[in-house]
Parts: C-alpha cells; sequence; structure tokens
C-alpha cells in the first residue's frame, strides 16, 4: 500500500506503443516514490493499452483512464487533471521521459518557495540520442521569480515567440482545475494543445520559481514537431495550432474584466495569438515543397485574417516575408471605380518628393477623388496640407504595429488605391504594399529620380524594387527611358508620367514676354536644397570661376537651406577662399513672393546636378522667362525638344561657363533662348494632369505611356550606367555630346592628352570586366551590348 502521493504524473498518451514503456520506467524511477501516473489513453488503436495495463498490474501507482473516442491531448490532460489526488502535477508526454531526480526536486522548490509554478531545464535529443543545443537553450527559464502580473509577462513577454509546452513546470493541481474551467468542456485542439491552459494558467498563477536543472528529457522528431508538410492535411493539421491559440479569446477577454490592467493582458495575449500565427506561417513555408506553397498559403489564408499572417510574420518569423510577398496575388486597379486614393511619403514638407505630393493631390480632388495624405514619420509641415485632404501622421513605433496602423487607415478611410512615393526611397516599402493588399487595396509606386540613382548612390534598392516590383500595380517613372530601363528588369508595368507642376510654375502663366538681354551686369541664379551628393553645389563654383575670365561682370545668386554639412556659410567661405565673393553669394531660403522677386531680378538660371528625376526648378525658371544653363541629363522629359535649355558636357564647368558666355554675347541668341523657355512652360502647364492621373489610379494609361525598350534605349541605358558606376569607381573622365544624344561621348583631345587617356583605358577595362557582368546582372537585356563593349575596349586589355 502506497502513502497518499504527493505529485501526480499525467500522461495523455495515443499510438504510443513503442515509447510509452520508456516513458513509463522513467516515471517509475523517480526518487521521489509517492507519486501516482495517470494514463490516458486517448483511444489508441494500436498496443498502447497492453503496455500500460502490464505496468498497471506490475505497479499499482499507475492508474489507467481510457476514452471512448480520441478527443486530442487536450481534453485528455484535463481528464487526467480531474482524476490527480495530489496537490501538484508534472506532465508527460508518452514519447518523453523524466529524469529521476524530476518529481523530488520540482515539489521541494514549491512548498519552499510557495509557488504556484516551478519551472525547469529540457534535455533536447535527437533521434540518434544526439542533445540539440540551440532548441535546449530556448527552453531554458528565463527568470528565477516572477510574482502576480509578472508571471504572465515573463513566461509570455509580448513580441518574443510564445512558448507554452506544460512539460516544462511542476503545477499546483487547482491552477490547472481553474484555467481548465475557463474553457468550454467539449473543446478539442489536434495541436498545440497545451498553450492554451499554460497561457491561462500562467494568467492565474501569483509566484512562479524556476531551477537550472534539466529534469524533462524531450525527443525532438516525435509527434508533431519537425513533420514535413506532403499535402494540404498536413498543412491542415499545422494551422489547427491558430484555433488553439484563438481558442482562449473569450477567457482572456473575462480575465481582463477582472483585471486592474485590462490593456496589459489583452496586449500580451494579442502579441502570443500572432506569435503563434507567425509560427504556423513559418513552419509550413520551412516545411513545404516549393510546388505546394501556393496551395498551402491558401488554407493558411482561411484560418487567419491576411493582415493577421503579414503582420505576424513581420512581429516574430521576418524570414517569412519574402516568400508571402512572392505569393501575394495581384489587385487590377479596374476591380472597382475608385473614390478614395492615399498618397504618402515619410515626411510632408513644402519641397522636394512633398511638392510633388501636394500638387497630386491637388489635381486628384480637382478630379473628384477623396484624397488622404499620410506620412509615416512624424515632424510633418502641417501647414503644407492642401486644403480638403486629410492628414494622417502614423504613430506606431516598429515595422509590425505600422503595418497594423497601415492597414487600419486604409479600412477606415475607405482607401480605393495607394501612391507611395517612397518606393526609390525606402526599404519597407514592399512590407506597405503587401500589408495593403491584405484589405485589398493596390499600390502604385512613383518614382522620383532617374533609374540610375541606385546605382550612383550604391545602395542595394535596384536589386530590392525589381525583387519586390510585382507588389506594385503600377510602377511610374518620370521619363520614356526611365520606363524603357525598369522594362528591361523584367518590371512589365512600368510607365512614364510627368510629375504635377508646381504652384510657382502655374502662377507664372500670365508671364508672357520674353526677356530683354541684359545690358549691364549679368545676373544668374540657382536655388534648390544645398546638397552636393546631387546638386552637385560645389560646381557653382567651378562655373563662376571659368566664367569670371570670360564674362567681367556677372554675380550668381545662390538660394536655398543648408543641407547637412553644405551651408550657406561654407559655400561663402570657399567663395572668398578663391576670391570669388565678389561673383557668388549664398543668401539663404527664399519662399513665396520673395523667391519670385529674386528669380525675376536674374537673367538666367544654372543647374549643376548630376542626376535627377524631374527638377522642378528647371520648369519653374523657364515658366519666368529665365533660359537655363546645365549640365547634361539626357534622360529628362523635361529637356526633351526644349530650345530654352543650353548643355553643356557633364561635370565640365569650363564647357557651362563658355556657353553661358557665348550665349550673352548675343541679344538675339538670349531673347531667342528666353522665348524658347516660355514655350517650353507652357507645354509643362498645358498637360490635363487631373485626367492623366484619373487614368493611372483607374489602370487606364495609354500604351504611349509604357512603351516598349528599343536597342538604342538599351545602349543609351548602358552608357548612363557605366557612367554613374564610373562616378563610384573614381573614374572622372571629361565626357560631352554623343552623336546620338547620349551625352557620354569622349571629349575631343590633345595627342598628349590622347596618351594618357591610353593609361586611362587600361584602367577603364580593370573596371569594365567586373562592371560589365555587374550591369548584365542588373539589366540582362543589356548583354549584347556589354559583350560590344568589351569588345571595344580589347585593345587596352593588355
Amino acid at each position: 500500500m502506497h502513502p497518499a502521493p504527493r505529485v501526480s504524473v499525467v500522461m495523455a498518451v495515443f499510438n504510443d506503443e513503442s515509447t510509452i514503456a520508456a516513458a513509463l520506467e522513467s516515471c517509475l524511477a523517480q526518487t521521489l516514490t509517492d507519486i501516482e501516473i495517470i494514463c490516458v489513453d486517448d483511444a489508441s488503436t494500436d498496443g498502447t493499452a497492453a503496455v500500460i495495463e502490464n505496468f498497471r498490474t506490475r505497479d499499482s501507482r499507475v492508474r489507467v483512464i481510457r476514452q471512448e473516442r480520441n478527443a486530442s491531448a487536450f481534453q485528455a490532460r484535463r481528464a487526467g487533471i480531474l482524476a490527480a489526488t495530489a496537490d501538484h502535477v508534472l506532465f508527460l508526454d508518452g514519447d518523453d521521459e523524466l529524469k529521476p531526480e524530476a518529481a523530488e526536486k520540482s515539489l521541494a522548490v514549491a512548498q519552499r518557495h510557495h509557488a504556484d509554478l516551478v519551472g525547469f531545464g529540457v534535455e533536447v535529443v535527437d533521434d540518434l540520442g544526439r542533445v540539440l543545443d540551440g532548441y535546449q537553450s530556448r527552453l531554458s527559464p528565463r527568470h528565477k521569480v516572477l510574482e502576480d502580473k509578472g508571471v504572465l509577462a515573463g513566461l509570455f513577454p509580448v513580441d518574443q515567440p510564445a512558448q507554452g509546452q506544460l512539460w516544462r513546470m511542476l503545477f499546483r493541481t487547482q491552477l490547472l482545475r481553474d484555467a481548465y474551467a475557463l474553457l468550454p468542456a467539449d473543446l478539442v485542439l489536434p495541436r498545440v494543445n497545451d498553450l492554451p491552459i499554460m497561457y491561462l494558467v500562467a494568467a492565474l498563477a501569483t509566484r512562479y520559481v524556476s531551477i537550472p536543472d534539466h529534469l524533462y528529457r524531450y525527443h525532438f522528431g516525435r509527434g508533431g514537431s519537425g513533420r514535413g508538410i506532403a499535402g494540404i492535411a498536413e498543412a491542415r493539421f499545422q494551422t489547427e495550432a491558430i484555433r488553439a491559440a484563438e481558442s482562449i479569446a473569450p477567457a482572456v477577454r473575462a480575465l481582463a474584466r477582472e483585471s486592474s490592467e485590462p490593456a496589459t493582458l489583452l496586449d500580451n495575449y494579442e502579441s502570443a495569438r500572432l506569435s503563434i500565427i507567425g509560427y504556423v506561417c513559418a513552419y509550413l513555408l520551412k516545411h513545404a515543397d516549393r510546388d505546394l506553397r501556393p496551395a498551402v498559403l491558401e488554407h493558411l489564408h482561411t484560418c487567419a485574417s491576411a493582415t493577421d499572417i503579414v503582420v505576424a510574420a513581420a512581429r516574430f518569423y521576418p524570414d517569412s516575408l519574402t516568400a508571402l510577398k512572392r505569393h501575394s496575388k495581384p489587385i487590377s486597379l479596374r476591380r472597382r471605380t475608385p473614390r478614395g486614393i492615399l498618397l504618402t511619403t515619410r515626411i510632408l514638407t513644402t519641397g522636394g518628393v512633398s511638392a510633388v505630393l501636394i500638387a497630386q493631390a491637388d489635381f486628384l480632388m480637382k478630379a473628384g477623388y477623396r484624397v488622404t495624405i499620410v506620412a509615416r514619420r512624424q515632424g510633418s509641415d502641417h501647414g503644407a496640407v492642401p486644403q480638403g485632404a486629410t492628414f494622417i501622421e502614423m504613430a506606431g513605433r516598429g515595422l509590425p504595429e505600422r503595418l497594423v496602423e497601415w492597414a487600419e487607415i486604409c479600412r477606415a478611410h475607405d482607401i480605393d488605391v495607394i501612391i507611395d512615393h517612397q518606393v526609390l526611397y525606402s526599404r519597407d516599402w514592399p512590407e506597405y504594399a503587401l500589408a495593403a493588399r491584405t484589405v485589398d487595396v493596390p499600390t502604385i509606386g512613383w518614382l522620383h529620380s532617374f533609374a540610375g540613382r541606385p546605382l550612383y548612390d550604391l545602395n542595394g534598392l535596384h536589386a530590392l524594387l525589381t525583387e519586390n516590383a510585382p507588389l506594385l500595380e503600377t510602377l511610374v517613372s518620370l521619363s520614356p527611358l526611365d520606363a524603357a530601363f525598369w522594362k528591361l528588369r523584367g518590371v512589365t508595368q512600368a510607365a512614364y508620367v510627368p510629375n504635377p507642376p508646381s504652384p510657382l510654375l502655374l502662377q507664372s502663366a500670365e508671364v508672357s514676354e520674353a526677356r530683354r538681354a541684359p545690358e549691364g551686369r549679368l545676373h544668374l541664379i540657382w536655388w534648390g536644397r544645398l546638397e552636393e551628393r546631387t546638386k552637385k553645389v560645389s560646381e557653382l563654383l567651378n562655373v563662376a570661376d571659368h566664367l569670371r575670365g570670360l564674362v567681367p561682370d556677372f554675380r550668381l545668386t545662390v538660394i536655398g537651406p543648408d543641407w547637412g554639412d553644405w551651408t550657406a556659410e561654407r559655400l561663402n567661405a570657399l567663395a572668398r577662399k578663391r576670391r570669388l565673393n565678389g561673383y557668388i553669394e549664398a543668401v539663404g531660403p527664399r519662399r513665396g513672393q520673395a523667391l519670385v522677386e529674386a528669380i525675376d531680378s536674374a537673367d538666367a538660371f544654372v543647374n549643376t546636378s548630376i542626376i535627377e528625376g524631374y527638377p522642378l526648378t528647371i520648369a519653374e525658371a523657364q515658366a519666368r522667362g529665365l533660359p537655363v544653363f546645365m549640365y547634361e541629363l539626357p534622360w529628362l522629359a523635361v529637356a526633351q525638344d526644349n530650345r530654352g535649355i543650353v548643355s553643356a558636357t557633364q561635370g565640365d564647368a569650363a564647357d557651362l561657363a563658355a556657353k553661358i558666355a557665348h550665349a550673352f554675347a548675343s541679344p538675339a541668341r538670349y531673347e531667342e533662348l528666353s522665348r524658347s523657355s516660355l514655350v517650353a512652360a507652357q507645354r509643362e502647364r498645358s498637360r490635363d494632369f487631373a485626367r492623366i492621373y484619373q487614368q493611372v489610379v483607374t489602370g487606364e494609361l495609354t500604351a504611349e505611356s509604357s512603351p516598349e525598350p528599343t536597342l538604342d534605349d538599351a545602349r543609351r541605358l548602358l552608357d548612363l550606367m557605366i557612367f554613374f558606376a564610373e562616378q563610384n569607381a573614381g573614374l572622372r573622365t571629361k565626357i560631352d555630346a554623343a552623336p546620338d544624344g547620349s551625352g557620354l561621348a569622349t571629349k575631343g583631345r590633345s595627342a598628349a592628352a590622347r596618351r594618357a587617356a591610353s593609361s586611362l583605358g587600361r584602367r577603364t577595362w580593370r573596371t569594365a570586366a567586373p562592371l560589365a557582368r555587374t550591369l548584365v546582372q542588373l539589366v540582362p537585356g543589356l548583354r549584347p551590348l556589354a559583350d560590344r563593349a568589351r569588345v571595344s575596349l580589347a585593345p587596352w586589355r593588355g
């Protein structure tokens, strides 16, 4: 006759014939003999029952409960807990073992510390008996002592994957019964059936204590862990974990109503629920064959909302996002008539990308659309919001939280189409586009710079954009050559659409008289942000330096806000150092009427940018009748057939200064340039932008907006990409206009210069070999031209 048990070992078993004997032997070998072993046979169909019966006849501490039908381990454990006579319970699966001292050590700690729960370490082994240190470490206790609400917070920490294995702890029996009482009596949970009880126990417990001893031996790969996904049936089994996590929602809400901190409890549960969704998603993607993944993901979306799946992946298993994006289904822009349009950027200001967005919002509202503008970061200029538009600054702290907020904005504001102005400047736009798709909202990407910008910046965004382009229903670029580039990259939905005119361009419509040639001092102007990387403000000093040898009396006014380490003070200091302070002066920013007056006081606009998408300053200057002198940007749509622009070779300040001097030497030539500028500005204003943007959001752009790339496009793009790559490689060759208009042919040079070029050619060959390989990877359609370029450089190979 054994004394009353002090620990009940509850074993839920099902078809464990091959392993149950070892499990039972580990129970009978406990150093604490005052135990009972309650085996709940969940309607096994093999010899499990016979093995248990043999042990029961051998030792009366073994008890048997047989279920008439298979009701899952969840119900089997319920039966065992209700039948337990000890004050404390250990759980053991039929394919694992307890270490001999498990009951004795854990009970001693529970009694000494008056703990509801005692956590301990787990030995994890594979099918060959080898210890799996990584998983074993993840199962180790993280806290020595937890009390009151800290028990739940410590065992189920927010933003960390939820772990609910019952076999990692000793429990106070009554606490388990209280937890089960919160759930339906007939609940059946085939997968992750321990987490619901573990979570509720943690919410009810008032004291947890742990020890580092490894008291449980877990066999990884047995049962449901590590199981492959050979078909939808296995996928259905794994997704049952989601139902298990969601089965306790009513109980959690009931506990929250009685809690002094209900929001904390609900947030904690939401984190645990999403972590299970994320785990299931990651598991399915890892274990399902590639061909099966679409069907598996389709089934997953019947078990959880698309938004929850994306947010769960971003929050807990970000590696899953790549596959989710790859398998995301397109949304046709023509699926319904759009009414609500969302425009988004990082922060809203008054210039740059924001100026385009604001003008675009005005045209869309004039076309009858509801416009919502969303800034993804704090710090916007609220005064810049156009009248009639709704403005939102996102407040989420991390990407997962922001994706939830993004989807909610789309729902709350009845958004039909998103235009994202950050796709060339951010790395998380694909996640936003994916989140929008979860609520059936398509995204249009709007590019604001030439396609070579990522290559010039060496930031890897080309690969990001190309890989994730299928998440965009349309990719809008600002020139036909840009559209050709993206199509050569495989982005078939690329199109060309002009940026809208700025308010200054529209307000200048009344200017119709060409300017008279200046008779006295020549006044040049430049405005924009003082940014060196793309706008090359330092080149203004070089231009002024060369121009003073050609035009004795001139001044160049530089207008714009400081940018990074380039300030008006620094530019003026450099001018003084080069004795140009009488010729060039930076005066800081000017806005509104002050800017208009500054422009009107000038005779010409100078642009020194090395890369742009659509510099509004060119059209704004031309709208006031100013001729434009600039370094070549041959892809610019605004520069095509624009006789008010005089271009010089990129980076050749002497060439640009010479062309300025030449134009002002002839009053007739200057006045012709001024008239041509007004014509070009009128062309930019005259487009029906409301209709164009309506075509964009309805998916009805004409074929003219999406031309197929030609061989000439490919050749010009190859030249441009090599040029920008050379900028980063340190090859600062002088270039001028090629006969084909690419703007990248080498200048005519003296014999000495040609000898120097021979050395440069050899260096170019060494650079070009890996460069050509990179470019062909970048644009596969350029392979024939890359081969041709390699042949042309062959003489320098030695």
